[in-house]
């Protein structure tokens, strides 16, 4: 039955950003793996501060409107939101370089160049939507692969002339590398924002703007504080270890459930548009969902029975943490690949209220973790987040499913 439902994944688009993501993070994972042993597990610290900065100011920068290109059915429309989106989120960009003048215990230049990539990274992203709309999957694709490939290049490269900050400038160089691709794809739909048609738009939809902009930035800060917290009581090498850790479990959630994904929303979309039968809706999501978790399962089975004895041996002691981390953080993210792929389900059936509850519990999840974890120690701050991971997205999951099964209005 397993088998037959990945076969039938080759007449869908799944594969085609499948492809695409598994050449992306491919190189991510085998050249994440290399980086971090040769550039050591506190500069990978480091790193991982950035990439959490960047990830906060992604969606800082956003203000919800991707949402805005996806939900539109009018070509005009589209286009129009995804033209005003960059020039919006440019101006909220300049607003935010100002925190680089308060006085915070993260070094400046990285706060710089994090809130910088969030709003590269941003319009790379918002342009994979727009591409998706318009069903060119294979261009999606290449814009996933051209970031990581870059990065991976240019870190290996200052990895011999010895840059300092190697993974971080890599790492934005492929960011822009990936915006100017992004650019390209994209020119035949950029026209002049008509501010007027862009409000009205917005003004069809408030509860993007009241419950899933917050909702998902709250979100963002649920699943990428932490390591800006570790580094407040802890080392930057088990900072290290820790965000490594969290990289590799994350590799297949980012491989399939994005994959998925982009496939996932505008389907899902199309169906609850066309006022199909809610049943179609139901088993449409519960298909998607399952066929995520039993992947990822079996995933992190073999990562850690296979990759984890194969990582002691890769690394040296200033990575003793490693394996322990991978275990405790796979129970947790076992729960989290039910919702990925179908994260959008709650703003297209109009129930963002629930993810803003949702990720208030995330966020407070982080704080409660971080202050028993420093008077404990790091082993029991992974174990115990990972825990309410493993409780909130099992819990959130069986609701979705519940309200769907149900066949409420909305």
């Amino acid at each position: 039955m397993f088998l037959n439902k990945l076969k039938r994944l080759n007449s869908s688009h799944i594969t085609t950003i499948f492809k695409g993501n598994f050449i992306s993070k491919f190189v991510l994972v085998i050249g994440g793996l290399l980086l971090a042993k040769y550039y050591g597990s506190s500069e990978y610290g480091i790193f991982s501060i950035y990439l959490s900065i960047m990830s906060i100011f992604t969606v800082v920068l956003s203000l919800a409107q991707e949402h805005m290109i996806m939900l539109e059915g009018n070509d005009e429309d589209v286009n129009n939101n995804f033209s005003a989106a960059g020039i919006v989120s440019a101006a909220v960009m300049f607003l935010a370089f100002l925190l680089v003048f308060i006085p915070f215990d993260i070094p400046k230049n990285i706060l710089f160049l994090g809130i910088f990539t969030g709003f590269i990274y941003l319009f790379t992203n918002n342009a994979k939507f727009l591409l998706a709309k318009k069903k060119h999957f294979k261009l999606v694709s290449v814009l996933t692969i051209v970031d990581s490939l870059v990065s991976f290049l240019f870190q290996v490269l200052f990895v011999f002339i010895k840059v300092e900050n190697g993974l971080v400038i890599g790492s934005l160089i492929g960011y822009v590398a990936a915006f100017l691709v992004a650019l390209y794809y994209s020119r035949k739909y950029f026209v002049m924002p008509d501010v007027i048609r862009y409000i009205a738009n917005a003004k069809k939809r408030p509860e993007l703007f009241k419950y899933s902009y917050p909702s998902t930035l709250i979100n963002a800060l649920g699943n990428n504080i932490m390591p800006i917290l570790i580094s407040l009581y802890f080392a930057d090498s088990l900072l290290g270890e820790y965000s490594l850790a969290v990289k590799i479990m994350s590799v297949p959630l980012l491989l399939i459930s994005s994959s998925i994904a982009t496939v996932y929303y505008p389907r899902a979309t199309e169906i609850n548009n066309k006022d199909k039968s809610r049943n179609e809706l139901f088993a449409y999501t519960k298909k998607m969902s399952l066929m995520n978790f039993y992947i990822i399962f079996a995933l992190y089975i073999l990562i850690n029975l296979v990759g984890v004895p194969i990582l002691k041996m890769f690394f040296n002691k200033n990575w003793e943490h490693l394996g322990l981390f991978i275990f405790l953080m796979s129970f947790g993210y076992l729960t989290r690949s039910l919702i990925n792929p179908i994260s959008d389900i709650l703003t297209i059936i109009k129930r963002n209220n629930v993810a803003l509850v949702f990720n208030i519990y995330l966020f407070l999840a982080n704080i409660a973790a971080i202050f028993i974890g420093k008077e404990m120690g790091v082993s029991y701050l992974v174990g115990i987040f990972s825990g309410f991971l493993f409780i909130g997205y099992g819990f959130l999951y069986f609701y979705i499913m519940l309200i769907l099964k149900k066949n409420e209005s909305y």
